[in-house]
């Protein structure tokens, strides 16, 4: 996979109850798609499993009672990002809670240089 040099890959790292992995695996592949349908500036998404977190103190208390998925979002620019982050990700954090009501998160910009 190659990017676009100076292109954004925002990663959304996220913890979900096993018992709810199912339900939000079929929600977020079809909200991933429509997000880079919609938003201006987001080129492409990829969904990934993970093993659970080692290193990482906050999800090692976790035990076994988690799945986790990393998102990469790939954008065309700080400016389309920040936009998404001031105007859409709010509301979308608040749904996601209210729909499924815990999920741990960790996000980050990582910028394309190669």
């Amino acid at each position: 996979m190659s990017h676009a040099l100076d292109t954004l890959i925002y990663e959304v790292n996220i913890s979900v109850p096993k018992d709810k992995g199912d339900e939000y695996l079929d929600w977020l592949r079809s909200f991933a798609r429509n997000t880079c349908d919609r938003v201006d500036g987001f080129l492409s998404v990829n969904v990934f499993s993970q093993p659970k977190p080692a290193g990482l103190f906050w999800l090692s208390e976790e035990g076994c009672s988690k799945i986790y998925f990393t998102i990469h979002y790939t954008i065309q620019s700080q400016d389309h990002l920040e936009a998404y982050l001031q105007n859409e990700q709010p509301e979308i954090a608040k749904a996601e809670f209210e729909r499924f009501h815990y999920l741990v998160t960790s996000r980050r910009v990582l910028k394309v240089l190669m």
